[in-house]
Parts: C-alpha cells; sequence; structure tokens
C-alpha cells in the first residue's frame, strides 16, 4: 500500500459499495483530500484508511447510525431516539437553546444548515414554504434562532431525525437528560 489511495482502491479494501464510500467521504467520516477533480477526487492516507478498517472490524455500533442507508432492499427501520411527546419536545428545545446560546439572534441559512448538519437547500425550503421565517439582507437570507429552535424540536423533526448531526444532538441530548 503507497502513501495515498484513491477513492476506487478504498473502496475495495474496505469492501463497501462505492455510493457509501463517497458519502463517507463527503460527510468526513474518512479525513481524505478533496481535489476537486471530476474523476479521481479523492486522495486518502493509508494510514487513515487502516485505522477506519480496523474501527469497522473491531467497533461494536461503529457506523451504525448508517445502517440500511445504502442497500437497495427492504431493511428495518431504526428505532426511535426519543419519542416526539410535547415534554420531550420542550426539553429538547431547552437543550438547544443552551447549546446555541453563543450564536446570533438571526441565523444566515449556512449557519442554521450547520448547526443540524443538513444541506442550506433543505433550511430554504423550509424558509420557502413558510414553516420558518426569513428575511434577505444584503443577498443572505436570516431567520430567527428561537424559531429555527422551535422547529427543531419539533414533534415533526423528533419523529424523523435525519441529519447524523442533528441524532447527534438528540444522543447529547439524551444523556445529559437520563
Amino acid at each position: 500500500m503507497g502513501a495515498y489511495l484513491s477513492a476506487d482502491e478504498l473502496y475495495r479494501y474496505l469492501h463497501i459499495s462505492k455510493r457509501k464510500l463517497k458519502f463517507l467521504l463527503e460527510n468526513d467520516y474518512i479525513p481524505c483530500i478533496d481535489t476537486g477533480k471530476k474523476t479521481h477526487r479523492f486522495l486518502i492516507k493509508a494510514s487513515d484508511a487502516k485505522d477506519f478498517k480496523r474501527r469497522m472490524d473491531t467497533e461494536q455500533g461503529f457506523l451504525s447510525e448508517l445502517y440500511g442507508q445504502f442497500n437497495s432492499g427492504i431493511y428495518t427501520p431504526r428505532k426511535k431516539l426519543i419519542e416526539p411527546t410535547p415534554e420531550n419536545c420542550l426539553a429538547f428545545q431547552k437543550f438547544l437553546t443552551e447549546q446555541w446560546a453563543d450564536y446570533p439572534d438571526a441565523l444566515p441559512t449556512k449557519l442554521a444548515a450547520e448547526l443540524i448538519g443538513c444541506a442550506p437547500q433543505r433550511v430554504g425550503d423550509w424558509m420557502r414554504k413558510g414553516v420558518i421565517s426569513s428575511v434577505s439582507i444584503g443577498g443572505v437570507r436570516y431567520c430567527s434562532k428561537v424559531e429555527f429552535i422551535a422547529y427543531c424540536a419539533s414533534q415533526n423533526m423528533l419523529r424523523k431525525p435525519g441529519a447524523a448531526r442533528y441524532r447527534e444532538l438528540i444522543m447529547e441530548f439524551l444523556c445529559k437528560h437520563k
């Protein structure tokens, strides 16, 4: 094995699909250099590949949050992280308010998306649909932090936590409030 691996070499080494590898690389599960090229886009250190392979083989539950995401067959849905009761929603809302206390009261779309680990387009869709009110200043769309937190702690969001970062927030909340 050389100093660097290509994505093509890595998916074979890890015994995973190209689609799953691309997701892992783009979402920083595996450290890599993104060259930005159309082909041979990623360069991965051999040592990082070995560390990731070791974790896959030895750590129980490693990448369990991705279970069923990359197969086209039938899979068992994930167990709910949290029951979306009004009490849990309110407690999670208080938790997020404390977590994000240092952020400004008006969140740009990109920052709001980063906070929960989703694409800025999704937050933009919520703004366009009127789920979260927004204002555009100088070409940048902003939403109220209070309103964003309220939506993130809503029953709809807790019922289907999509983004990995959002699920991590729920797990942190559960660890602190048990």
